[in-house]
């Protein structure tokens, strides 16, 4: 894995909107957690061929998500090596609604797209557990109403999930996963209720 290098703040509208391509978030995923890589290593990564690729990351390289870092190889085998400006990526949401809507939508639709694809597929793959701590498929959703001090707790705990996940490069004895979620603030004045439901 890639050290953690200083975050970098997702500012200009035009990267917000290069992430609504739901491969170009995987390619910014995939750095994420393995770190400088050539297109082939990332080909190979998610599955795909490199030529599927180049048109993207040369998206996500002039709007500067992506970066040269150098070459790895010689001769006719050398390729350039990309990397992110910085580790966590961090989309910055706006101050206005609007803004939120612009910056946010067209990378949200594009997660949950992903994630949507990454459920059904293992859905229907015979080796999944579904129970106890070794579980590898869980999709929920829960409704309830925190206090300020709750609030942080559960801020915290996902920031958590995610530093874990950003911190599991791939290695003998480990699978990928996927994680996806939402925290969202309701209407206030909706019906007190905790129902929700895991899957």
């Amino acid at each position: 894995m890639a050290s953690r290098t200083p975050g970098y703040d997702i500012l200009p509208l035009t990267q917000a909107r290069s992430l609504s391509s739901p491969l170009r978030q995987e390619i910014v995923d995939a750095l994420e957690s393995q770190g400088p890589s050539t297109i082939a290593a990332l080909a190979q990564r998610l599955g795909r061929r490199p030529d599927t690729l180049y048109f993207h990351v040369r998206a996500l390289e002039r709007v500067g998500l992506l970066k040269r870092r150098g070459t790895a190889g010689t001769g006719r085998k050398e390729a350039a090596v990309f990397d992110l400006p910085g580790r966590p990526l961090r989309l910055v949401y706006g101050s206005t609604p609007a803004e939120r809507r612009r910056r946010v939508g067209p990378a949200l639709d594009s997660l949950l797209r992903i994630a949507r694809r990454d459920v059904k597929r293992a859905l229907g793959a015979a080796a999944v557990a579904t129970e106890g701590p070794r579980r590898d498929l869980w999709v929920a959703r829960a409704r309830g109403w925190l206090t300020p001090a709750q609030l942080v707790k559960a801020n915290t705990l996902l920031g958590e999930l995610l530093d874990l996940m950003y911190e599991a490069p791939p290695r003998e004895g480990t699978q990928p996963v996927a994680l996806a979620f939402a925290l969202t603030p309701l209407n206030r004045s909706a019906r007190k209720s905790n129902k929700g439901g895991a899957l």
